[in-house]
């Protein structure tokens, strides 16, 4: 896919949308081709909310949610994650997106304050309690993503928690009062018991489990041995830019930061 997205945080009423994406129970509908539908590939009858995403090469593009999962000729229901490396990279931005805005609009149809229903506000992606007039925006969780360096090597993990067992660089959410760089030392050290010294900001990455936008660092080692906090970090270690283990694939932040770092390191070799 080559074509430009352009999103768009709200439109109400919709556009006349002509590349459609369906969501179901948290899965999503392939066909043959990817993700996007040209057509509606199911009666309007079945589709229980709609939002409007932006615009893919000039053509609007919508999601549609599902209250239950029909079987479509031709097309399969797929978990988000399971896109990951399977999709094109904007494919998968889009999925992400349309399954952070169907999950902000199941989540708010009532009012967590006062428990009256919501509807939507005026033009905006937004849900208004009837009663309290709280307003609720899709919630976007600030995460600092760090690969620590020291020299030719950096410090990669595998996380407690994770099935998938690869090794990639720490991450962690930013609290409330914190700025990231902040974020970034506390969690280098209550995770591996490092010190970092100078930090380099990369570059961001939105990731929809469930619904981070990670901000990417390089941070230098300062001090400290490694220990890891065995609740969070199964193993953690050094290595160097050419004896990597099976780390993050290429579409992810995690896995940018740890092949630019070796490429950098290998770009200085004679």
């Amino acid at each position: 896919m080559s074509e430009l997205f352009v999103p768009a945080a709200g439109v109400r009423p919709l556009p006349i949308i002509r590349r459609h994406i369906l969501i179901s129970d948290g899965m999503l509908l392939l066909h043959s081709e990817g993700l996007l539908h040209r057509q509606l590939p199911v009666a309007e009858a079945q589709v229980a909310a709609s939002h409007y995403l932006g615009e893919l090469g000039g053509d609007p593009c919508g999601v549609h949610f599902l209250a239950s999962q029909p079987d479509v000729s031709g097309c399969s229901w797929r978990g988000l994650r399971g896109l990951l490396g399977q999709v094109s990279e904007l494919e998968f931005s889009l999925a992400g997106r349309a399954v952070q805005v169907i999950n902000w609009d199941l989540d708010h149809r009532f009012c967590g304050r006062c428990g009256a229903p919501t509807d939507y506000y005026g033009n905006e992606r937004a849900r208004c309690c009837t009663g309290c007039h709280l307003t609720v925006y899709p919630r976007i969780s600030p995460c600092v993503i760090m690969l620590v360096t020291r020299g030719e090597e950096c410090l990669l993990a595998r996380h407690t928690h994770h099935k998938h067992g690869l090794f990639t660089a720490l991450a962690g959410f930013i609290e409330a009062g914190e700025s990231a760089e902040e974020a970034l030392a506390r969690e280098v050290r209550e995770e591996v018991g490092l010190q970092v010294g100078a930090t380099r900001y990369v570059g961001s990455q939105p990731w929809p489990f469930p619904g981070q936008l990670m901000l990417g660092y390089l941070a230098d080692w300062a001090g400290g041995d490694v220990s890891p906090d065995v609740e969070e970090i199964s193993e953690a270690a050094w290595f160097r830019f050419d004896q990597l283990p099976e780390i993050p694939p290429p579409e992810t932040l995690s896995g940018q930061l740890i092949r630019n770092f070796a490429a950098q390191c290998a770009s200085r070799k004679p």
